[in-house]
């Protein structure tokens, strides 16, 4: 099933609950038990990556993205996101799966302190970044029997837009939030869930191959003012990277609540996304 995403303190669920499509340890099948764990956070920067926020691809006077500007209709995001085919190599193994009804909440209650930081919280209360028209998401998990090494597994969002205009602008504003609030913000909201601190916004190598990108970790304060058991980090990260073709998005979440240090993307899911979103619109 899919569930929120939580970080894990004093042994169990609590604290940094965020809309997520993240699949829950104990409840998921996989279609196979073979699959292989995330590099440590400096190698998984590092494949594929780029700290430059926006590639050459970026600087293309037309307009006109590697994956051109048309909008992108439901259909085609389905066909362009990646799927369990595409599972392969260094992602051989992992599962990739769909939300059901209801799996997604997206009631948007989570408000950040700072106008200047709600973009920041957008991508969390939506699964994908504003203003966008369509959007379809998947999240990509190991096996089973390394869930609670790995993590709960990472989410790919496909993001379309009307006019890439709009696309871009989203993109900015994520750009722009993550730069002004790197010393951390606080988030507000109805639920209890919702009241959470981010302690830092930390700039992380952006991905390679598109018209524009963005890489960042959110560093969020599990400990909500309680001691924190010895050995056990306060400070839980979640990882952001976001690519625009043309006028669509691809999101990519993914964080470690039981290992906050080995927080990566699996080897190779950001690649093949892109390769997957770019080649169909050549």
């Amino acid at each position: 099933m899919f569930v929120r995403l939580s970080a894990v303190r004093r042994g169990a669920v609590a604290s940094i609950t965020l809309v997520a499509l993240t699949v829950s340890v104990a409840g998921c099948g996989s279609d196979s038990d073979g699959g292989k764990g995330p590099e440590s956070g400096d190698k998984a920067s590092a494949t594929g990556q780029d700290k430059a926020s926006k590639t050459p691809a970026a600087d293309d006077e037309s307009g006109q993205g590697a994956g051109g500007s048309k909008q992108l209709s439901p259909a085609e995001l389905t066909e362009r996101i990646v799927a369990k085919a595409d599972m392969v190599g260094s992602l051989k193994g992992y599962s990739v799966m769909k939300p059901g009804p209801g799996d997604i909440d997206l009631s948007g209650g989570m408000r950040a302190s700072g106008t200047e930081c709600q973009p920041l919280i957008d991508v969390l209360n939506d699964v994908a970044p504003s203003g966008a028209d369509e959007t379809e998401r998947r999240a990509v998990t190991g096996s089973k029997a390394d869930r609670l090494e790995e993590g709960l597994g990472s989410q790919v969002a496909l993001s379309s837009y009307a006019e890439e205009a709009k696309a871009k602008a989203a993109m900015d504003e994520l750009e722009a939030a993550a730069g002004t609030c790197s010393d951390g913000f606080e988030a507000t909201g109805e639920k209890k869930e919702d009241q959470q601190s981010f302690t830092s916004v930390d700039t992380k190598p952006a991905p390679k191959g598109t018209d524009q990108a963005i890489g960042y970790a959110m560093v969020g304060d599990i400990a909500d003012g309680e001691e924190v058991a010895e050995g056990q980090s306060s400070e839980m990260p979640m990882l952001f990277a976001f690519a625009r073709s043309g006028s669509t998005i691809a999101m990519f979440l993914t964080y470690n609540p039981f290992n906050p240090k080995k927080t990566a993307f699996p080897e190779g899911l950001i690649d093949t996304q892109i390769k997957k979103l770019t080649a169909a619109g050549e």
